[in-house]
């Protein structure tokens, strides 16, 4: 078998030297390692879409009421709503909310938002639980109490599985350089 940088029937003595040298050409792979460090440290571009692929999976949620669908409204609800001539899909009765929901990015993040307060209880719902009224009477001395039924969740900030998927493109597409 032949030995490197020796004949064949040479062998390396005490006083020889065998010296290999190997020179690996690697700009291009320093040049694409560096791309790919800058692409990683500015997202603003990939957050940017990524802000606009929530808000629009978000609008999605409210126009199908919900995916998976929010529970149907309750009848006193539903009553209420016809006494006082008001209609609407379910939590776009004065549609405040859903036209409430903003994008927002920097280099760092992306999400959406509102400034709605009852957002979080419609999203999360809320158990049933006594509140606080102000009383009228001099005897109760503000502790009066009133039951509150409590809210249904209604997730509206949820993100559907397309809205996943198109999210981790939009980062890959970035990363590769190729958005």
């Amino acid at each position: 078998m032949p030995k490197l940088g020796l004949s064949e029937n040479a062998s390396p003595t005490n006083e020889e030297v065998v010296m290999i040298t190997v020179k690996i050409d690697d700009k291009d792979l320093k040049k694409a390692l560096k791309d790919l460090q800058a692409r990683s440290l500015n997202t603003t571009s990939a957050m940017a879409g990524i802000a606009s692929v929530m808000l629009a999976s978000v609008e999605d949620n409210f126009r199908a009421e919900g995916r998976p669908r929010w529970a149907a409204l309750k009848a006193s609800t539903l009553a209420a709503r016809a006494k006082a001539g008001k209609q609407g899909k379910i939590l776009q009765r004065t549609s405040n909310l859903a036209r409430s929901i903003t994008p927002f990015h920097s280099r760092t993040i992306a999400g959406v938002g509102t400034n709605v307060p009852y957002a979080a209880a419609m999203n999360n719902g809320v158990k049933a639980h006594h509140k606080k009224v102000k009383s009228t009477g001099k005897k109760s001395k503000g502790k009066a109490r009133k039951q509150h039924p409590g809210v249904v969740a209604r997730p509206f900030m949820t993100l559907s599985n397309t809205a996943k998927s198109d999210i981790i493109q939009i980062m890959l597409l970035h990363i590769s350089g190729k958005n």
